[in-house]
């Protein structure tokens, strides 16, 4: 039916809206509004998590959400951190480090995409615990600004083990991209 047509184009127009929240977002780090940053990195991640448990609960899914998901994802990550590191409250060592890998992944998924086949890639649990660590770790770093102070170990910490964690699920893609290849020949 067409009410159940446009019903299946919700988790889509969830990730369109995450990708416009980019914005504003940067808007307010630049001009140094934490809390509102925040607050729209809150709803971000929330239409993330909404789009996704739609996706899967109802089965509204499409090859649109299946690409532009991840992309809004890497978007805003990458947003997040270039702000923080734009403000001076993200060390620009890391800042590169997490651009370069999420380009180098993104680089090897297209590249695969148009010289071997359709990309099948499922995240790998050290991928996740990567993202999802970067994730906490922007969080934790805007929220320490705005209403919640972090101990120094943790500022001395987190750097390195996003260092590990990046350079490891980096390492973990690239090797996987070149079984992939090689599987296809």
């Amino acid at each position: 039916s067409p009410f159940m047509s446009v019903l299946r184009q919700i988790p889509n127009a969830l990730t369109i809206l995450r990708i416009l929240l980019v914005v504003p977002f940067a808007v307010c780090m630049m001009q140094r509004e934490f809390a509102a940053a925040l607050v729209i990195l809150f709803v971000a991640g929330f239409t993330d998590a909404l789009d996704g448990f739609l996706a899967r609960y109802f089965n509204w899914r499409s090859l649109f959400g299946s690409i532009a998901d991840p992309v809004a994802d890497k978007i805003l990550l990458i947003t997040t951190y270039v702000s923080l590191g734009f403000v001076g409250h993200m060390p620009w060592w890391l800042v590169v480090v997490v651009v370069v890998r999420d380009l180098i992944i993104f680089t090897g998924a297209i590249t695969y995409w148009f010289v071997v086949g359709k990309y099948e890639g499922k995240p790998t649990f050290v991928s996740k615990l990567c993202t999802f660590c970067l994730i906490l770790v922007g969080l934790g770093v805007l929220a320490n600004l705005v209403f919640l102070p972090l101990p120094p170990l943790f500022f001395q910490i987190y750097p390195w083990v996003l260092l590990i964690l990046c350079v490891f699920s980096l390492v973990q893609y690239l090797v996987l991209g070149i079984r992939g290849v090689r599987n296809r020949d």
